[in-house]
């Protein structure tokens, strides 16, 4: 066989090669190609908190039991602290003797302390706390005690900021739906009305 044989047999099948070649290079400039166990250097993104069902995951790990968020806010902190006092008649009283308002006292902290209690409080305690709310004049429950009354009038802040966290008698808790923050505004705001009405 002749040299210039060679070349017309093996000139058609470079041809070949190239224009494949070229054909499988051109998809996407983003993409590197054909690749050898890509796994292997580029690894599977994986979201947070999310269940990959993989028996050795740890995307899902629950933080360890006691564990509380940081936050660069002062009142973020505050919120997330665990409260050291049991819903018992012990935890009661020993909120009441050891529980102090940590809010500063200011028109700032009032007028929140008005907007959250006429969310959250005045269709029962009544806008004044007289214990004459909408639903208690539906008589859709009993009326609750004043905030003038012998019984509420000089029940420690302490005992307040508990009642309204754990919930007392028919008033049920309010600590899913009030930071501790907005419960202690509401504790300044409910102070101020007992003082107002005295």
């Amino acid at each position: 066989m002749s040299g210039s044989s060679k070349i017309n047999k093996i000139f058609p099948a470079a041809i070949l090669l190239f224009v494949l070649f070229a054909v499988s290079s051109c998809k996407d400039s983003q993409s590197p190609g054909l690749e050898y166990m890509p796994d292997m250097y580029r690894s599977e993104a994986r979201k947070a908190y999310v269940n990959y069902d993989y028996p050795d995951s740890i995307t899902v790990r629950q933080p360890v039991a006691g564990t509380i968020p940081y936050s660069n806010s002062v009142q973020e902190r505050f919120n997330n602290m665990p409260y050291p006092f049991p819903n018992t008649a012990e935890g009661y009283e020993a909120a009441g003797a050891n529980l102090k308002n940590p809010l500063e006292l200011n028109e700032a902290t009032l007028a929140e302390g008005k907007r959250l209690y006429t969310n959250y409080c005045m269709m029962c305690h009544g806008e004044n706390g007289k214990g004459d709310g909408i639903l208690v004049q539906r008589e859709k429950f009993p009326p609750p005690p004043s905030y003038i009354s012998d019984q509420i009038i000089n029940l420690p802040e302490g005992k307040m900021f508990h009642t309204v966290t754990f919930g007392k008698g028919l008033m049920g808790s309010h600590a899913s739906q009030l930071t501790k923050i907005q419960r202690w505004k509401i504790i300044h705001y409910v102070q101020k009305l007992q003082q107002v009405e005295k």
